[in-house]
């Protein structure tokens, strides 16, 4: 019988060969084809060959090289333009919109001649640059804000802006405070009280910040407070809890008395003040009464407050005196008064006569050792205990205040102010603004 098999029944059975599906006859049929069959064996090479993946032309992988390099540029320069973005993002917020300085972050004096307001001051931040100063007007109202950023070649601590009003000026406001009205100066301290104002003294966290802005825990020390809200007179009660020596107690209680005067004024319904403390005498109590601040300062204590500079006028009659009281008086330390020359004119020295409840107790001066004019940065003045008669403490040290004078190429003095009063404190610095010029006259201002 003839086995040999046709090229096309081999083709069909070389899968199921190639696969070990044959049996042992169909194999030896099928490799006795194979050995005189070129064809055949080729096809059976090629079935047993690993699969190839088609090549694309040499055209073709040039195209793709060039398509995923300029995928990897356009990532590239993707990322570089995000990260642009980014640091430009981040500039403009830091150096064009800032943040917003206030109060408590700057020393700054204003004025306005002729409805023009002028704002100048530094920050006390000296890592802090100005961006920028911008006012804003509304019914009179001048609002100043100053833009800060950190600090670089290209902005300095410093600040100076104008701003020509396009009608009279009643106010000037800095941070929510009014910092000038109708013609007056007013100190930070008052500025920030009747920003504080309190219309019920039921509100004891409006209590502390009046009471902290007066510095009373400088005073007299830590102190628990106690509040009578049942019935008219209501009444706050200061408990404190340092002793105070006899021989101060008459200067504590002058002390009191002011920090009370103000309380009255500035929380709506309150009726009193009380104070107590601890002496070698025992426990002792001292009340003072919204008639009695009424009686002082002529009309209702309440009205007081009732304007800015009405406050500023009681602030003033008072000569509130933010000094500290202690059973030993705090004698150890440096106090420092800082003037910032904003003055139009040369200036070659300051000069400072400074007393102690009116009596003059020195002098000093200050100029450049080569005799040039002062510049425009901070000249400061320091006081130790030694500068004071021995024994003055704390209370004592309340009575500061000065003179100030400033001086010529010749060493001719021009005065600028009299009896300012400083409420005196060792390790505090007291800073102050000189403006003006010899032909207009000069300014010193508080911050």
């Amino acid at each position: 019988m003839d086995t040999k098999l046709d090229c096309a029944i081999v083709r069909d059975l070389l899968p199921s060969y190639a696969d070990g599906l044959t049996s042992d006859v169909t194999n030896q049929a099928v490799e006795a084809h194979l050995e005189g069959c070129d064809g055949c064996s080729e096809v059976l090479r090629r079935m047993k060959e690993p699969e190839r993946r088609d090549v694309p032309p040499a055209a073709e992988v040039d195209y793709l090289k060039k398509v995923r390099r300029r995928a990897g540029r356009t990532a590239i320069l993707c990322a570089a333009g995000a990260a642009l973005l980014i640091v430009a993002l981040l500039f403009i917020r830091l150096f064009v919109f800032g943040n917003e300085a206030g109060p408590s972050t700057a020393n700054y004096s204003a004025s306005v001649s002729e409805n023009t307001v002028t704002f100048n001051g530094s920050l006390t931040d000296r890592g802090s640059g100005v961006s920028h100063v911008a006012f804003t007007e509304e019914n009179g109202v001048v609002s100043v804000r100053v833009t800060v950023s950190p600090k670089t070649f290209f902005n300095s601590s410093e600040f100076s802006g104008q701003y020509a009003a396009k009608g009279e000026v009643t106010e000037i406001r800095f941070g929510g405070l009014i910092v000038w009205e109708k013609g007056e100066v007013i100190s930070r301290t008052t500025a920030q009280l009747y920003a504080a104002k309190n219309p019920y003294i039921g509100d004891m966290s409006a209590n502390g910040r009046i009471a902290a802005i007066l510095s009373v825990s400088d005073q007299f020390g830590g102190y628990k407070n106690e509040l009578q809200t049942e019935s008219a007179p209501y009444g706050w009660t200061l408990d404190l809890s340092t002793p105070i020596a006899v021989e101060e107690e008459a200067a504590a209680r002058d002390i009191m008395t002011a920090d009370s005067y103000v309380m009255l004024a500035t929380v709506g319904n309150l009726g009193y003040v009380t104070f107590k403390y601890d002496t070698e005498n025992g426990s002792q109590s001292f009340t003072v009464t919204a008639k009695e601040a009424s009686d002082y300062a002529g009309r209702d204590i309440k009205s007081c407050a009732g304007t800015v500079s009405d406050l500023q006028a009681l602030m003033q009659s008072l000569s509130i005196k933010w000094s500290g009281v202690r059973e030993v008086p705090q004698e150890t330390g440096t106090f420092r008064l800082s003037f910032a020359n904003r003055s139009s004119s040369d200036l070659y020295g300051l000069a400072v006569n400074y007393y102690l409840d009116g009596k003059l107790i020195g002098s000093r001066t200050s100029r450049n050792a080569d005799g040039s004019a002062l510049g425009t940065g901070n000249a400061q003045f320091e006081f130790v205990p030694e500068d004071f008669p021995a024994g003055t403490g704390a209370v004592g040290l309340s009575g500061f205040s000065f003179d100030m004078s400033v001086l010529d190429k010749d060493g001719k003095q021009t005065p600028v102010c009299k009896g300012m009063r400083v409420s005196a404190k060792y390790a505090w610095t007291f800073y102050f603004s000189l403006t003006g010029s010899y032909a207009d006259g000069f300014t010193l201002n508080e911050g």
